[in-house]
């Protein structure tokens, strides 16, 4: 039976990842309200409003 122990922890990797994670997460989100805002220029908020609980439930059923 061979003994499999994790290898060793590297701190600078795991940080540069939880990092990356966080920007990729708050540039998406200021991608998504960008989007949002840019769809109120042209649309009523009504129809924007509709277009993104379209979005949502399917989120919801799908994702």
């Amino acid at each position: 039976m061979s003994d499999q122990r994790p290898g060793p922890r590297d701190p600078l990797s795991e940080l540069s990842a939880s990092e990356q994670a966080l920007y990729l997460r708050r540039s998406s989100l200021r991608f998504l309200e960008c989007a949002i805002h840019l769809c109120a220029t042209h649309m009523t908020l009504e129809e924007v409003a509709d277009l993104l609980e379209q979005e949502a439930e399917q989120l919801r059923r799908f994702g």
